[in-house]
Formats: structure tokens, C-alpha cells, sequence
């Protein structure tokens, strides 16, 4: 009897380290083609003809002073959507793949804004020799003034937030956490002067239709 309860149970735990197994295939899955889609946009981009750039720096842009302390959002951030994500990508696979169909379409359709109506803008030079001056300088030496509009920074957080809202295995604070860390994202860029105030609703917009969008997707019915 005991060893028939035995046999019965390592199944289960057998069954269940399946399940998971294939659960971190899945995510991992969606991980590589979102990041795929976002790297080939980011970078392909730059090698195809454009039109000449646009500048929308506006009298309010000029307004705004840089704060290279801003920096550290830009680049913690990373930190926030990778593990924003695969806590999202967990929650169920109609929810994940509703949540990759979007990023993959908000990135493509920006691509093709990046093509279509490419922006610009002139950025300061940074003299300061703290750690945030010399972060500020690192950042504008490895990303050039491209591919502002909009602004993929905030999208990406912006799916974060719209993501996280649908998540029932995820804390309430957390969507709330999410929209601050969005906030946040929005006032960096601008304080680190890599964007202009127009590439933070162009952002939301393109994300947000990207979000509905993907709804219009058929589900994949579970086996």
C-alpha cells in the first residue's frame, strides 16, 4: 500500500516537473521572439534609407534642465522589464500571448515610423565629472539621437503596466509600481534630453493600439 501511494505521488511530482518544464519553454519562447523583434527594429532600422530627420523640440523641450542623476532610471529600467515580463509571461498562455503579440506589433510598428518619419534631436554636452555625468556621456556615446518617435523606452514600460493590470497571480501594488516606474521612465528621458516631450504620447499611442491589436489575434486553444 505504502509503495503504491509512493509510486503515485513521485508520478504527480513527475507530472508537475513536466508541466513546469514546459511552462520555462514557453516563457523563454516568448522572451527570445520579443527581444528578436525589438533588436532587428532597433538596429535594421538604422541601416535602411530614410527621409531627413525631423525635429520636434519644442520651447517646453528647451525649458526642461538636464539632471544626469535621471540616468540611473534610464538604465535600471532594463532591470524592471525583464522581470516585469517573465512575471507576466508566468501568469497563463492566453495572457502571454496576448502580451507578446502586442510587444512584437508595438515594435514593428514603430520600425516602420523610424523608416517613414525619422527624428532627431540636439543633445548638450555633458562636462561634469560625477558618476552621473560620466553614466550620461556612456549613454550618449553607445546610443546615438535615432529612432526617438516614439519613444521605445516608454512603450516597453508601458506594456509593463498594461501587462501587469491583467495579472491575478501578481499582487495589487504591483500594477501600481509599474505605473510609478512609467512615470519615472517619462521624466528621464526627458531629463537625460534622449527624448522630446512629443515621443512620450506617440509612445502610448502606438502601444496601446498595439495592445488592442493583438485581441483581434485567435487564441490558441489549450490542449
Amino acid at each position: 500500500m505504502h509503495r503504491i501511494w509512493y509510486n503515485e505521488a513521485y508520478i504527480f511530482r513527475g507530472g508537475d516537473r513536466i508541466k513546469h518544464r514546459d511552462q520555462v519553454r514557453f516563457v523563454l519562447h516568448c522572451v527570445l521572439l520579443a527581444l528578436g523583434t525589438q533588436l532587428l527594429v532597433y538596429y535594421a532600422t538604422r541601416l535602411i534609407p530614410t527621409p531627413p530627420p525631423h525635429m520636434l523640440t519644442s520651447r517646453l523641450d528647451e525649458a526642461i534642465p538636464v539632471a544626469p542623476v535621471w540616468v540611473t532610471v534610464y538604465f535600471l529600467v532594463f532591470v524592471d522589464w525583464l522581470a516585469c515580463a517573465i512575471a507576466i509571461l508566468f501568469e497563463n498562455r492566453s495572457h502571454a500571448r496576448w502580451f507578446t503579440a502586442a510587444y512584437v506589433i508595438g515594435m514593428l510598428m514603430a520600425g516602420v515610423i523610424f523608416v517613414v518619419y525619422p527624428c532627431t534631436m540636439e543633445r548638450p554636452e555633458i562636462l561634469g565629472s560625477d558618476p552621473f555625468s560620466l553614466m550620461m556621456r556612456l549613454l550618449y556615446r553607445i546610443d546615438t539621437p535615432t529612432n526617438l518617435f516614439p519613444s521605445l523606452h516608454v512603450m516597453i514600460t508601458y506594456f509593463c503596466w498594461r501587462g501587469s493590470m491583467g495579472c491575478d497571480t501578481l499582487p495589487k501594488w504591483f500594477s501600481t509600481l509599474q505605473f510609478g516606474i512609467l512615470i519615472c521612465v517619462c521624466l528621464s528621458i526627458l531629463f537625460v534630453k534622449q527624448h522630446v516631450l512629443a515621443d512620450i504620447p506617440a509612445a502610448i499611442a502606438v502601444g496601446e493600439l498595439a495592445l488592442q491589436l493583438a485581441k483581434l489575434l485567435p487564441e490558441k486553444s489549450e490542449e
